[in-house]
């Protein structure tokens, strides 16, 4: 008690000097000037240790005139124990209905209380309204994927009403029309739709020839003569793949005369084959490199359409860069038993099965 009396008054005062440094709506403490609040600020405390004394002398007289040994902790026997719960309930009952004391009118007491009461309560309402804010986001965010899966339902729902409405109405059509008529139809507009896909297929194989002839050929040809994969090196030209390349997939140097090109034409045959040959012209790498890439593609197709003798798998006649491609491309998947064999990824078999 003596070391909370002595600690009493520099806490008053470190907690006065915070509260002068506050805003002044935060006090809500009427106060002219500084000097009347530290005469308020003094009373108060000389207020509290007056009491804090009182207090401490009517416990050394009650210490004193105890013939019983004051004891600290509940003791451990059950009667002593109920001895003891039973005095400490009449002394509460004894304290109860006693005045409790009351600061003096002019006392900053009430507002100092008051103050820290407020700004506990500051403390946690900015507490709650960062967690509220947190949740909030959050059911922002749940509240827009929602909504989005509410815009997709609504729109799947709109297009299943619409092909509900055309196949009624495709229904009522065929009933109404004779047999012959709307087999007559029908046979019409299948052509139509054969003859709509055919012309899109020739136009998607001319774009992929294309492509295979001017980006392409020229990338799978250097990967078969030992140089970077296909995607590595994007501008390799026909004096490149003439040179051809090192062990180590560095370019040579290009050579000339009749030597160098019998040894080039050996190399084109002996990797891609005789049919790389056409005529008197032999082709180059980069042309060789294109008949191996469409050559292997539509063996592809035609395994996928059932043409294949082979069923849909290919057979591999070598380790080409052109099946290398396709693989890493996953526009083609190898035999899981057996490497040399090669067939398209069928990305409709989900949707038809």
């Amino acid at each position: 008690m003596d070391l909370t009396r002595s600690d009493a008054l520099p806490a008053i005062h470190r907690y006065a000097a915070k509260l002068t440094s506050a805003q002044q709506a935060q006090r809500e403490v009427d106060i002219p000037d500084h000097t009347a609040f530290e005469v308020q600020l003094d009373q108060t405390v000389h207020e509290l240790q007056d009491r804090v004394g009182e207090l401490q002398r009517a416990l050394n007289e009650l210490r004193t005139s105890s013939r019983q040994r004051v004891l600290h902790t509940p003791s451990s026997h059950a009667r002593e124990r109920l001895r003891q719960l039973r005095v400490l309930k009449d002394a509460y009952e004894h304290i109860a209905p006693a005045k409790p004391p009351l600061p003096i009118s002019s006392s900053v007491l009430p507002a100092l209380l008051t103050t820290s009461i407020i700004r506990q309560c500051i403390v946690e309402a900015s507490d709650v309204v960062r967690a509220t804010r947190a949740k909030l986001v959050t059911a922002q965010r749940d509240l827009e994927r929602e909504e989005k899966s509410v815009q997709d339902a609504y729109a799947i729902t709109r297009s299943l009403e619409s092909r509900v409405a055309q196949v009624g109405f495709a229904t009522q059509d065929r009933v109404a029309k004779p047999s012959s008529q709307f087999a007559q139809e029908l046979l019409i507009a299948t052509r139509k739709r054969k003859q709509r896909y055919d012309i899109d297929s020739r136009r998607l194989q001319s774009a992929l020839e294309n492509f295979i002839e001017e980006h392409l050929a020229a990338s799978v040809a250097a990967e078969d003569l030992g140089g970077p994969v296909v995607g590595e090196l994007m501008d390799i030209d026909e004096e490149t793949l003439a040179a051809g390349f090192s062990q180590h997939g560095k370019v040579r140097p290009l050579k000339q005369g009749k030597a160098a090109v019998d040894k080039r034409q050996r190399r084109i045959d002996d990797t891609w084959g005789r049919m790389a040959a056409v005529g008197d012209e032999p082709l180059t790498e980069k042309d060789a490199a294109a008949t191996d890439v469409k050559s292997l593609i539509e063996d592809l197709l035609q395994a996928l359409v059932g043409e294949s003798d082979g069923g849909e798998y290919v057979e591999l006649t070598r380790d080409s860069a052109a099946a290398r491609f396709l693989v890493r491309a996953k526009v083609a998947q190898l035999h899981p038993k057996d490497a040399r064999k090669m067939r398209l990824v069928d990305f409709g078999r989900d949707l038809d099965m």
